[in-house]
């Protein structure tokens, strides 16, 4: 439904104005955009109001009733009560009465480009980055690929030439003996594993000036630091990126540096809560390989490991945690895993979310990713966080909007419902407050400013 609102122009005016704007209407209810059927235009009135909307800033922990938001191009103009808010004459009037309005989701750990050449292809990925898009996610941290593709489709997905959420991405350091791994010849292929700026190795006598700022030359938003690295080497590196601009987003295991060091290092967030249950020995005991193994059971686990440490470092540097909840669920799923390898995930997957959840109790910030390889997407992280790790609905969607904003660094302009803000923005039939499900009941998505309205099937 269209509300026209024309104050008090001449009879001809409001006419026209009227044809107009249903025009706009039938456009984009016309365009359905869905994965089967894409309709490749993007749709902007220009100037719009959401009105009577139920809001879900990022911010409050209530829901806001009865709002109406105001879109100027790809911005949030205004947002307040309907009674308040006056819609210029000029503005096109949707009544949603009843929705939900939600931020644009936010994945913090994916991967598009280690294979471009084969599964990663190009076809592929647009495909997977539309269907993101179309369930609500805005924004996604690439957590290192080929940098030479994940470069190109970030710029398209900025400018609107793909159907896409806006793609953020890391530069890879590492220790040298990493780039014998085979993924790190996918993402170079055709140049030298270790030796590219996207993808370098790095020791003591590595010049870092250098080497940050020919991986800020790649486009990429952060160094990511992944294994064969000492806390010394990852405190350096840290350092250096943080001088040139460059956040600095880090497993929480280096291999050789263990979490607490890598916390220690300044590191700006850590992935993967599974990590922590192979520390302070290197390798998880023997003793949780044990199968069938209850919730008595992994509480006194949990408790022998340093987790009081790495949550008092973490507040202390203000790290974010990416959990990852969803990798440990999907690995046991797997029935092809031997049962050593099973064991080992069980335990990863049983000291993740409960630290994933003393995290949270203790006001660590917490984000979503899903490093799944894009066949399952952030909203199942969501609602792990939820149902397996003692979230409220609320908390699990502001870490999936404001604190996955944090994550990337890009706060200032999204994330939140806020005037001045980038409108990237999902619209829900029902509310996500009473039941984390509800995120799946997308009916349009708004990214920077341009309109996708969702068929259902």
């Amino acid at each position: 439904m269209i509300v026209i609102t024309v104050g008090s122009l001449d009879n001809f005016t409001k006419f026209l104005i009227m044809k107009i704007q249903a025009f706009i209407f039938f456009f984009i209810q016309s365009c359905i955009v869905i994965l089967s059927s894409p309709c490749n235009a993007q749709y902007s009135p220009g100037c719009y109001a959401l009105k009577d909307v139920n809001v879900i800033d990022g911010i409050s922990k209530k829901v806001l009733s009865k709002q109406t938001i105001i879109i100027r191009e790809d911005i949030i103009e205004v947002i307040g009560p309907v009674k308040d808010v006056l819609i210029p004459d000029s503005c096109a009037v949707f009544n949603y009465s009843g929705r939900y309005i939600i931020p644009g989701l936010i994945d913090t750990h994916i991967h598009l480009a280690t294979t471009p050449s084969g599964e990663d292809n190009r076809p592929r990925a647009e495909r997977d980055l539309q269907a993101m898009l179309l369930t609500g996610i805005t924004s996604v941290r690439d957590m290192a690929g080929d940098a030479r593709e994940l470069a190109s489709l970030s710029r398209d997905a900025l400018v609107g030439d793909i159907i896409s959420p806006d793609i953020y991405y890391a530069a890879l350091m590492a220790g040298p003996s990493f780039f014998k791994d085979p993924r790190t010849q996918s993402s170079t292929q055709g140049a030298v594993a270790g030796e590219m700026p996207y993808m370098k190795g790095v020791t003591d006598s590595t010049n870092l000036i250098i080497a940050v700022a020919s991986a800020k030359g790649t486009g990429a938003t952060a160094i990511k630091l992944y294994a064969q690295l000492t806390g010394e080497l990852a405190k350096k590196i840290t350092r250096e990126a943080h001088h040139q601009g460059m956040p600095v987003w880090s497993h929480a295991d280096l291999t050789i540096a263990s979490p607490l060091e890598v916390i220690n290092a300044g590191v700006n967030s850590i992935s993967h809560a599974g990590m922590m249950a192979r520390w302070p020995s290197k390798e998880i005991p023997e003793a949780w390989l044990e199968p069938e193994s209850g919730d008595n059971f992994w509480d006194k686990a949990y408790k022998t490991l340093p987790v009081n440490d790495y949550v008092n470092a973490m507040l202390n540097h203000k790290t974010i945690l990416d959990p990852t909840l969803l990798v440990y669920q999907n690995r046991l799923a797997d029935s092809s895993l031997s049962q050593n390898v099973r064991a080992r995930t069980m335990a990863q997957w049983q000291i993740a979310k409960r630290f994933t959840q003393q995290a949270l109790e203790k006001g660590v910030p917490v984000c979503t990713g899903t490093d799944t390889d894009e066949d399952k997407f952030v909203q199942r992280e969501i609602k792990l966080l939820v149902k397996e790790a003692g979230f409220t609905p609320m908390e699990a969607i502001i870490s999936s909007t404001r604190i996955g904003a944090m994550a990337i660094g890009i706060e200032k302009s999204t994330g939140t419902i806020q005037a001045g803000k980038i409108a990237s923005l999902a619209m829900l039939s029902a509310n996500p407050v009473a039941d984390i499900d509800n995120l799946d009941k997308v009916e349009l998505v708004i990214k920077r400013g341009r309109l996708f309205s969702v068929n259902k099937k």
